[in-house]
């Protein structure tokens, strides 16, 4: 039985996936507007903005949805599973261009490493424009891995173990790539600290 289009707005993600395994194209299109502009911007960061090569990830996660649809497990987070299926397609796009690198160190995660709501605040108050464009460059010579991790946490606003699930590895590597990522943020970012 299809849903009204209107019904679609009260559904959850979980419930229009159920509908979707039932071919309801409707559902499919719900999901589509719910996600489509999100995971566009994800995958521009992450595939080193470049648009078009987005778009074609994009495109290929969406896809998969349509044609194996019962692969989610409806007992997760759809939030959760659709950003580590989109995770994998820049896997895989990075280890079919050959950019990521095996990497065999792991930094210890400090206890007393840096204060992350002293740099967000810091952040915030300096000229957002230039800011923006300095970290999107530092990001992007970043290792796939850490530079994920960051975008996961402060700009999807996922947790820990959201991030590890996604990336497939342990909660301490997870703080560990942060803890790295953040270290370098403020080394490179440090023209924009205020002299107190």
């Amino acid at each position: 039985m299809q849903l009204k289009k209107s019904n679609f707005k009260v559904c959850s993600d979980e419930e229009l996936m159920l509908q979707i395994c039932h071919g309801d194209e409707l559902a499919f299109d719900e999901i589509y507007l719910r996600y489509g502009k999100r995971l566009m911007g994800y995958f521009v960061r992450m595939l080193n903005f470049d648009k078009h090569i987005a778009e074609d990830a994009l495109q290929d996660v969406f896809l998969k949805i349509a044609e194996s649809p019962e692969k989610f497990d409806g007992s997760r987070s759809f939030k959760t599973w659709i950003f580590s299926v989109a995770h994998n397609s820049c896997k895989n796009y990075y280890r079919h261009q050959t950019v990521v690198n095996n990497f065999s160190e792991e930094i210890t995660y400090l206890q007393d490493g840096i204060n992350e709501s002293e740099f967000l605040k810091t952040a915030s108050k300096i000229d957002g424009a230039h800011f923006r464009k300095m970290l999107d460059e530092i990001l992007s010579e970043l290792p796939e891995q850490k530079k994920e991790a960051f975008i996961l946490k402060y700009q999807e606003e996922k947790t820990i173990a959201e991030i590890a699930f996604i990336q497939d590895c342990p909660e301490g590597s997870v703080k560990s790539r942060l803890h790295y990522t953040l270290k370098i943020l403020e080394e490179k970012l440090k023209l924009f600290k205020p002299v107190n």
